[in-house]
């Protein structure tokens, strides 16, 4: 009944595992585009990976026609926009989960003719598709300010991923007096690192530590990130390159003392989440989506485009319990299944 289509991500798993937990895993076939699939994921029976050749090609219009609704888990894959293109028919009963960078490709364009030629596919496929899913309402907005989406919107936090880590992590105890210092959670050129290093630079001989995830994105762009790290903070600049296991990952976030998101549109929803479960200092631009979602959830983050002066001084406690009371009522797994069931009752209509 329901076809979730999907580029291999760090998220799938969990999300294939939360649905086939909570909801009948008969009425959902997850099919995957792409080769790197864990063997988890091959074990589960409404799980297809399929490839871009001309029979998996086959085999996916066969599905898109016999399924009731299409989810479409971010709108970057091009074989399947040219699919859509093709076949409008299917975008009724189509549904967008918006990523970021399949909405925001609108305002960072690649310079090239086989993106401009797909931009040009994406339009009317966002015009006339026919609901629209991100827990951001303000990306709907912008999806039908510049593409003229007419769909209806639906709100979820997506994954678990996304969800309040109830997390039993010891008392760190930091008797080196360092402040730890997130920056970004890519290589992604939109974490505009570079901006914050040289606010950062005047406290270069301080008791400080830098930590910078660059385990994707752009090699080029990690490269010259961890370059300019390196010669700016010198031991003090920590590039993490490699994917850590995800525990490992939130023992490293559990130290973090400020997180600065430098994104110029919305980006690190699931980062900027947990580290509010953790009642950490998150700042991010106050002139994105991401702002106005966390005002909307009574989330308190900072500026860092106002409030930077007063970067070191610690998150209040009446902050830091606000926030973690917020993300442990909002953001919780019982929450998250009532969000999906009313996203996948209001399509059995």
């Amino acid at each position: 009944m329901y076809l979730h289509i999907f580029a291999y991500e760090k998220f799938t798993d969990p999300y294939i595992e939360f649905i086939n937990k909570n909801f009948d895993p008969n009425e959902h076939l997850f099919l995957i585009i792409g080769k790197e699939v864990t063997s988890n994921t091959k074990l589960k029976t409404n799980i297809r990976v399929v490839s871009k050749d001309i029979s998996s090609l086959l085999y996916l219009i066969k599905e898109m026609h016999k399924c009731k609704k299409i989810y479409l888990h971010g709108l970057f894959i091009r074989p399947l926009i040219l699919l859509l293109y093709m076949q409008r028919w299917l975008l009724k009963k189509s549904n967008w989960i918006i990523f970021g960078g399949d909405l925001y490709s609108y305002l960072y364009p690649e310079e090239n003719l086989s993106s401009k030629i797909y931009e040009k596919l994406r339009k009317p496929i966002i015009k006339n598709i026919g609901g629209i899913i991100t827990p951001v309402k303000g990306d709907y907005e912008l999806a039908k300010k510049w593409y003229g989406a007419k769909g209806e919107y639906y709100y979820s936090i997506l994954y678990p991923s996304n969800l309040y880590k109830d997390l039993d992590t010891p008392k760190l105890t930091k008797e080196d007096g360092k402040k730890y210092i997130q920056i970004g959670n890519s290589a992604d050129p939109t974490n505009n690192h570079l901006e914050i290093f040289e606010k950062l630079k005047e406290y270069k001989d301080d008791a400080l530590e830098i930590i910078c995830p660059l385990s994707y994105g752009n090699s080029q762009y990690r490269d010259m990130v961890i370059n300019e790290g390196n010669k700016i903070f010198g031991s003090k600049f920590i590039p993490l390159t490699k994917f850590m296991p995800f525990d490992e990952y939130l023992m490293m976030l559990s130290k973090i003392d400020i997180a600065i998101f430098n994104h110029k549109r919305q980006q690190a929803v699931g980062n900027i989440l947990t580290l509010i479960s953790l009642g950490k200092k998150v700042y991010i631009r106050d002139d994105i989506t991401t702002w106005s979602f966390c005002e909307d959830q009574g989330i308190m983050a900072y500026s860092i485009n106002k409030d930077y002066e007063n970067l070191f001084e610690p998150i209040s406690n009446i902050d830091k319990n606000n926030n973690i009371n917020v993300a442990r009522k909002r953001f919780s797994q019982e929450n998250l299944k009532e969000e999906w069931e009313v996203i996948f009752n209001e399509n059995r209509k």
